[in-house]
């Protein structure tokens, strides 16, 4: 009886240690910056913009989510960012720079969401989605310079000067109150887009993306219409061209190279083709209206 208690005890004594070992990992964890821009990857700009991240910080975790967003194409941007981001733990600090209106008047803020994350972007639109998923804890407008980049300010790269230093201020613990000045929910500038309908038996919404393998990603989400079944022909109007595709479960459940459409994993519906470019084959673009008819 004796060695059964004092066994007990050892246990309960290694639950402990382990429940404060993984408390005390959980409180040291570095902290992360993730970087989203339409920089592209054969210029500097990512590679100064985290220069100048690590130059404030250089104990952070710098993570890339995409810098391969088309030049400008801010409804790309905001798609991305909200799906990619969804992923990712709270406390996580994410750098959106797509800036068609950078050195203008525009201003630059952050977003604390409902989810805990930080989000700091150019006020052009670009948190539209993550502020619909996640919800608005708080924001700031990112007016003081003691926080921008060291030296002369570019007109035209604020991802380098502005939003990568404050994140890493940020990321350092510098209180987000110091950072800037607060904001009211209706001070963030939403893009306006189609949202995704219902109106009898048709389906409406647009385009939100054309992805790498050239599958057209639609803001309707399939739950809308709980009475769709694989194998029914689709009417399918894509801006001003009408076409009839399958819904299918796969990509292989047409022949190589058919159009069709299927639920994608973030259950939104997708106009895609077997092995091609559904994108190319269509001429789609982002913001495009979207009709599907049964």
């Amino acid at each position: 009886m004796r060695f059964v208690v004092v066994t007990m005890v050892m246990l309960i004594a290694v639950g402990f240690t382990a429940c404060n070992n993984h408390k005390k990992h959980a409180e040291n964890q570095v902290p992360l910056i993730a970087l989203l821009t339409d920089y592209g990857l054969s210029d500097a700009f990512v590679a100064e913009m985290k220069g100048a991240i690590l130059t404030v910080n250089p104990n952070v975790r710098l993570l890339d989510l995409t810098h391969e967003i088309e030049p400008f194409n801010l409804m790309q941007a905001a798609y991305l960012l909200s799906q990619s981001s969804a992923e990712f733990p709270a406390n996580t600090i994410f750098v959106a720079a797509v800036d068609p209106g950078v050195g203008t008047t525009r201003s630059a803020i952050m977003l604390q969401t409902n989810a805990g994350k930080y989000y700091i972007a150019p006020n052009n639109g670009l948190l539209t989605l993550v502020m619909e998923r996640e919800g608005f804890a708080k924001a700031w407008k990112l007016d003081r310079p003691g926080y921008y980049r060291k030296g002369v300010m570019s007109t035209t790269d604020h991802g380098r000067d502005i939003f990568g230093p404050v994140a890493a201020h940020l990321a350092d613990g510098v209180p987000a109150d110091s950072i800037g000045s607060a904001l009211t929910k209706k001070d963030v500038i939403l893009l306006p887009y189609r949202a995704a309908a219902v109106n009898g038996p048709n389906l409406s919404g647009e385009v939100w993306h054309v992805d790498h393998y050239g599958n057209i990603i639609t803001n309707i989400p399939a739950s809308m219409d709980p009475n769709l079944k694989d194998g029914v022909l689709l009417r399918i109007t894509l801006g001003k061209q009408t076409f009839s595709a399958p819904l299918v479960k796969t990509f292989a459940d047409v022949q190589k190279g058919r159009i069709a459409v299927l639920i994608g994993s973030q259950g939104l519906l997708e106009i895609c083709a077997n092995q091609g470019s559904a994108g190319k084959q269509l001429s789609a673009q982002a913001g495009q209206s979207v009709l599907i008819q049964k």
